[in-house]
Parts: structure tokens; C-alpha cells; sequence
């Protein structure tokens, strides 16, 4: 069983954001799977509803790393176990991204081709159910102090960012098989008009075609268009491509 795995909780986004990708990975996906979806609300789309604890010590996104432990969301032996983030919009099929193979001991995350940063990138982790567990086993005997020190370092502009550094550093450590997944399948879009031009320019000249999105035109190699960073939104964005996939 394929399981992708999502965290709303009410502040900057709206549960219609958790319904949207819901229904989008419906229309762009034909392998099964099940949607599960942390939430404060039961007003949102998705196969499987979680409580989110807002008084524990585990803080906003923190909560994408109990899908780390095997005990959590009805996670049985073998299972694949996908996290994703709600800032995202699908935008053409996604069956190669969604099935890529996983095994014991590996993780798989987008290849990001706009930064100059760590690998990881916290809108996707694929897995095997449990096999990567010390992720969360380590992150739980101090959640407080993980949460905070890539902010603490200046690593990160807010508090309780950092997460995919944490992930990042704990899967290095532990020699785990790391993979990403082609890089023009996903690109980074903002509310900045003079910021998606720029990283238009780069995508046309890294892979050696068009530009990534332009009006409500999306280049065919695209299949993700995550709105990645601080205070980045899809409900505030007026560009056209967004009408026709974010529905």
C-alpha cells in the first residue's frame, strides 16, 4: 500500500488547501493509495483524518515526523509511505513520481535544482514503512531543542523551520541510501513577480527548454509546482496556471 502523508493545522493556510491537493492527486494519479492528513479540522478532503495536538511539544510541520514511526497512521510492514506538503499544486500525471521504488534502508526526496542548499527538500520523503525510524526516535527525546536550533544557528529565517535540515542531517548520518527524483519534474514558484522570472530563466537553461510556467501554460516536464519558503501562498498568487490545476 502506497500511504502519502499531510500536516494542516489552521494559521497560513486554509483546509481548503488540504482538499485541493486531495482532489489533485485523485486526478493526476492512477496508482492506489491512501491520503492521510494530520489535521485540526475535519473540515478537509482526505481518506484518513489524524488529530493534531496543538499542546504537546511537537509544533507545526514537526508533525510530518511521526509518519517516521511505523506505530503511527495504520502503517503496516512494506507499506510506502509518502509525505508531502499542502503548499504544492499537481500539474500534470504523477504516477512516476508517486511510484518510484523505494527500499529497506533508502529515502527519496525532490531533486531541487533552485538552491544551492541541502538535497532534501521537505515537500516529499519517500520511504518503507519503519525502516527509517531513528528519525524519529532521535527527533522525540528532545523535540524542543531540534525544533529550534537550525533558527538558533541562523540556518533558517523563523522559529520551528528547519525541519528538512533535521531529516536531512539524520538520514546522512545513518548512511542511508539517498535518492532524488529528476529535477525538472518539480519547480519552486513564490508570489514575486520578478523571482519567477528569474527561476523561469534557470529552468529554460538547466534543462534545456522552455519556461517552466508562463501565463496558464506549464512546460510538459513539470509535475509538481511547489510554492516552497516562508509565507509563499497559492490563494494569494494570481497567475493563470494556478485556475486550471489548483481545484
Amino acid at each position: 500500500m502506497i500511504k502519502i502523508c499531510s500536516v494542516y493545522f489552521k494559521g497560513l493556510y486554509n483546509p481548503d488547501y488540504v482538499s485541493k491537493f486531495y482532489r489533485s492527486l485523485k486526478r493526476n494519479c492512477t496508482l492506489p493509495f491512501e491520503f492521510i492528513c494530520i489535521s485540526d479540522t475535519k473540515d478537509i478532503e482526505a481518506d484518513v483524518i489524524l488529530p493534531y495536538n496543538h499542546y504537546g511539544d511537537v509544533k507545526k510541520h514537526w508533525h510530518k515526523l511521526k509518519f517516521f514511526s511505523p506505530q503511527f497512521g495504520n502503517q503496516k510492514p512494506g507499506d510506502d509511505i509518502i509525505v508531502m506538503d499542502i503548499d504544492q499544486i499537481i500539474v500534470n500525471n504523477i504516477d512516476d513520481l508517486i511510484g518510484w521504488p523505494v527500499k529497506e534502508n533508502e529515502f527519496v526526496t525532490y531533486g531541487q535544482w533552485w538552491s544551492e542548499g541541502i538535497k532534501t527538500n521537505g515537500g516529499f520523503y519517500k520511504f518503507k514503512s519503519g525502516s527509517l525510524k531513528f528519525v524519529w526516535d532521535t527527533f522525540i527525546e528532545n523535540p524542543e531543542h531540534y525544533q529550534l536550533i537550525a533558527w538558533k544557528k541562523g540556518i533558517v529565517s523563523a522559529p520551528y523551520y528547519g525541519e528538512q535540515n533535521f531529516v536531512n542531517n539524520e538520514v546522512r548520518k545513518h548512511n542511508v541510501n539517498f535518492m532524488t527524483t529528476p529535477e525538472e519534474w518539480t519547480c519552486k514558484y513564490t508570489n514575486d513577480f520578478e523571482q519567477n522570472l528569474r527561476l523561469n530563466k534557470l529552468y529554460s537553461e538547466k534543462f534545456n527548454t522552455d519556461y517552466m510556467i508562463l501565463d496558464d501554460y506549464v512546460n510538459e516536464k513539470l509535475k509538481i509546482v511547489h510554492f516552497a519558503g516562508p509565507y509563499k501562498t497559492i490563494h494569494e498568487c494570481d497567475a493563470k496556471f494556478i485556475h486550471n490545476h489548483w481545484r
